[in-house]
């Protein structure tokens, strides 16, 4: 019997489904702090920086072309960037890369004397988009360019935490930092933790949020749909990538990072039919015949409060991209 899953509805995160926008952007204030790093960047420095970003971007995706992202683009950014290029084209346009702004509603400027350096901007909202972004852009050494380094999507009511006047800066929070209610560079292991596993021991540090939520719904709905052919898996893991934080004025911080997702489609009954979505076919055919692997990034964006708090962790905003599909037809139960 066939039992075709005609689409991956997994985590759209543009999430226009939902009426509302976010909350109001909060203006950033004035902080004085006698012998502090100063702000990495001035107001001029960062619109001339947001527009070699969007002249960059521009001129790539005119061509559907990643190689000229390498000037302005970078870590999760580029990699999601040069797979929403090539999805594009095996679908013939009927997926589309996501629109990018860089027009800057707030900006949160790191301040320290090291590097990496971190700035980090709420846009305006992109055209054929009903939410903002917040995108993160790093200088990796002395002299190099500011690049993109990760977008996500605010969530649909995010409110964002009271951040640093950029004049003054922000400080920049090591991954190790004990400062916060979780260190920097373990909040993202903590929440696959959570995403792989409901009854996690750290899933009272995150807020529910769309991101968990929907990782749930998916997996029912793509099982029961592939349930007379097959099995569908889904696990969550960290990446390389590593993390960013910026300070907020409450004594948190803002982490963005990247996980990734995979989704492994198997049929495990002989002279059956599975079936997924033009997209996951991957310009291959979209009958399964032993198991297709898909993989996906996804950039994620949490307000991390302070140490002590008793607030927790929120998600403020995600992106997830399909970055690639193997199959494995030496599986095939026939």
């Amino acid at each position: 019997m066939r039992n075709p899953i005609t689409g991956l509805t997994v985590l759209a995160l543009a999430l226009g489904l939902a009426a509302c926008g976010p909350e109001p952007v909060p203006e950033p204030r004035e902080v004085e702090t006698p012998d502090a790093p100063l702000a990495v960047v001035d107001a001029d420095q960062l619109a001339s920086i947001l527009t070699a970003v969007t002249e960059t971007l521009a001129a790539a995706d005119a061509a559907s072309d990643a190689e000229q992202l390498a000037g302005r683009v970078t870590g999760p950014a580029a990699t999601m960037r040069a797979a929403e290029y090539e999805l594009a084209r095996i679908t013939e346009g009927e997926e589309t890369v996501t629109p990018l702004v860089t027009d800057a509603q707030v900006a949160v400027v790191g301040a320290t004397a090291d590097w990496p350096r971190v700035v980090q901007v709420v846009t305006t909202i992109p055209e054929g988009s009903n939410l903002p972004l917040l995108i993160t852009l790093v200088q990796s050494e002395p002299r190099a360019d500011y690049r993109l380094w990760s977008w996500v999507q605010l969530l649909p009511g995010t409110e964002t935490p009271p951040t640093v006047n950029p004049a003054t800066g922000s400080p920049q929070v090591p991954a190790d930092a004990d400062t916060l209610l979780v260190p920097p560079g373990e909040v993202l292991a903590r929440y696959v933790d959570v995403l792989n596993d409901a009854e996690s021991e750290h899933a009272a540090l995150f807020a529910e949020d769309e991101v968990r939520t929907l990782f749930a719904e998916d997996l029912e709905a793509l099982s029961d749909g592939a349930s007379e052919a097959g099995t569908v898996d889904q696990t969550a893991a960290t990446t390389d990538s590593g993390t960013h934080a910026l300070g907020t004025h409450d004594g948190g911080a803002i982490v963005v990072g990247a996980i990734r997702r995979t989704l492994v489609f198997t049929r495990t009954v002989e002279d059956s039919t599975l079936t997924v979505g033009s997209n996951l076919a991957w310009d291959g055919d979209a009958e399964v015949e032993g198991s297709l692997t898909a993989d996906h990034l996804l950039t994620l964006a949490f307000h991390v409060p302070a140490a002590g708090s008793e607030e927790p962790i929120r998600l403020l905003g995600a992106e997830q991209v399909l970055t690639g599909v193997e199959r494995d037809d030496s599986v095939s139960p026939d």
